[in-house]
């Protein structure tokens, strides 16, 4: 399918009616535009969609008919900088009561065909709106990358290369007009669908991240997307191309901005029955690939193109979480980074990894993803604490008449770190995927089921027992608990020049104390400590 040369689709009837800000910005576009003769100048894709759809947007993309993104930018720096036209947008901003009127500096991005951006952009901000200027163009693709060659195009060859007809949409500054070339965008728009200007196979293969931005833009906008674009997402091809084609940074921000929106477990969804956690959470040719489905096996979990039929699980028992008033969503939800939370979902299956290939499986996610440091030593403490987590959980859980000493969960969580609670929900995340199925929780019935079909609900009393026990004794900032006596005073206390290995064992022994002993003070500890001098060693005479 090719675009239409003929200009179609004015929707007269379909307008929006621009916010002061936006208005005062069409002022100056329109303004400065006479300087260039001929010029016409759309704002093109996600601000028309929202804006019609009733959401704010700050974020404007101008599309140029005649001229690039940087000359125009150029131009409407220097224009704007006039003494007499900053003077007078300055008057109306304030008359309109726009409190952030000043213009910033435009960044350029030049053309640079060694680098992922092939065509000159300007970008800045103009009364408090951030707004990229880019000329009109078709794509020429070689086939063998994501980033094509730019030349100028037509308004119809600009709105059919777009990944979604609800993205095609234009909006003419001059004449105040909603356009709609490819015939279908404000009908997907009013049935909520993600559809493609082209065919499907056709703007995949184009460009594979329009995969991700349609599973994206979807979820987050609560759109279907369009089965003919879902059926062809799962072909081996547009699966291949997107791992080889797309570089692992553009993957890495599509998922994380997936992460970080409203529905993050529909996204998931999505990936999982469009077969795409390979490649998106591991590559087709990672080294451990073939080790992380032997592993699952090994648990007795059936897979499906590398990934565990089961995983759906973990995504809806953190969405669950989240919304749950237990002391086990409060520890969920004490994580403030929900792309920490969902990247834990992601990683779960490498829980079978833990112990034969540890280092690899961090390696293998912080290449996919292009995972952030903190994240990737999330994950690798999450792997190396498991079995530790797993033990204190059971051993609580076991004896629920026989409450453990505060201290032994407390030393526990210091242990685990500032990032325990996410650790703890990890270890659940990765064994509610190994707990045995049950019928409602097999195949794509999933989506309907509720949380007591997806799993073993002794999962959900084992941890829940966990947090209760930490919320009501008050551990929940175990990892950042202070020692009543730091280790001068305990050196000057037993007459140590020197502390050594007395000092480390003192210490751990004095907090575990104030665990049991949460009402003592200062001095119980100094009598405690000295009646302890032979449990840490230490010689009543010390040599320096």
């Amino acid at each position: 399918m090719e675009p239409s040369t003929k200009r179609i689709k004015v929707v007269p009837e379909r307008t929006i009616e621009l916010l002061p800000a936006e208005q005062l910005l069409r002022e100056l576009i329109l303004e400065c535009a006479r300087h260039f003769p001929g010029l016409e100048v759309w704002i093109a894709g996600g601000w028309v969609r929202d804006r019609l759809l009733g959401i704010t947007s700050s974020d404007l993309d101008l599309a140029l008919s005649k001229v690039t993104g940087r000359e125009f930018g150029k131009f409407l720096e220097g224009f704007s900088s006039k003494p007499e036209i900053e003077a007078k947008y300055l008057q109306k901003a304030a008359d309109l009561g726009i409190p952030d009127a000043r213009f910033t500096r435009f960044h350029i991005m030049e053309r640079n065909v060694n680098k992922a951006k092939k065509l000159e952009t300007a970008g800045g901000k103009l009364f408090g709106l951030d707004i990229d200027l880019v000329n009109l163009r078709k794509e020429v693709y070689d086939g063998q990358s994501r980033t094509p060659e730019m030349e100028f195009g037509t308004p119809e060859e600009d709105d059919f290369r777009r990944d979604a007809t609800v993205n095609s949409l234009l909006f003419h500054l001059k004449k105040h007009e909603i356009v709609d070339l490819t015939g279908n965008g404000l009908k997907d728009l009013d049935a909520r669908i993600m559809r493609t200007p082209l065919d499907p196979r056709q703007t995949f293969m184009d460009d594979p991240l329009r995969v991700l931005r349609l599973i994206r833009i979807g979820s987050k906008l609560g759109f279907n997307i369009d089965p003919k674009a879902m059926r062809c997402m799962k072909d081996k091809d547009i699966r291949q191309a997107l791992d080889t084609m797309i570089t692992r940074d553009r993957i890495g921000i599509e998922l994380f901005k997936m992460m970080r929106d409203s529905s993050p477990v529909v996204a998931f969804q999505h990936l999982y029955e469009t077969n795409l956690c390979t490649p998106i959470f591991i590559r087709l040719n990672s080294p451990i690939l073939e080790k992380l489905q032997a592993g699952c096996s090994m648990q007795g979990l059936s897979m499906s193109q590398h990934w565990p039929t089961t995983w759906p699980r973990a995504y809806r028992l953190l969405d669950y979480l989240l919304k749950d008033g237990s002391n086990l969503g409060k520890m969920v939800r004490s994580e403030a980074n929900a792309d920490y939370l969902w990247t834990m979902v992601a990683y779960a299956p490498f829980a079978v990894l833990r112990k034969t290939m540890l280092r690899q499986a961090v390696e293998e996610a912080t290449i996919a993803i292009r995972a952030p440091v903190k994240i990737s030593k999330l994950l690798k403490d999450a792997l190396t604490n498991f079995d530790y987590i797993r033990t204190i959980v059971d051993s609580l859980a076991d004896q629920p008449k026989k409450s453990p000493q505060r201290s032994i969960i407390g030393m526990a969580i210091r242990s685990w770190g500032t990032t325990w609670t996410t650790q703890v929900m990890y270890v659940m995340l990765a064994l509610c995927i190994v707990a045995p199925q049950t019928p409602a929780s097999l195949g794509l019935a999933i989506r309907d089921s509720s949380i007591d079909d997806l799993l073993d609900k002794s999962l959900l009393v084992r941890y829940s027992a966990f947090a209760d026990f930490v919320w009501d004794n008050n551990l929940r900032n175990a990892h950042v608990q202070r020692p009543l006596l730091d280790g001068n005073e305990i050196q000057s206390l037993f007459g140590l020049q020197n502390g050594g290995r007395f000092l480390r064992s003192a210490l751990d022994g004095l907090m575990a104390w104030q665990f049991d002993h949460g009402e003592s003070g200062v001095e119980e500890a100094k009598v405690w400590l000295l009646g302890q001098r032979e449990v840490f060693g230490i010689p009543q005479t010390c040599r320096s």
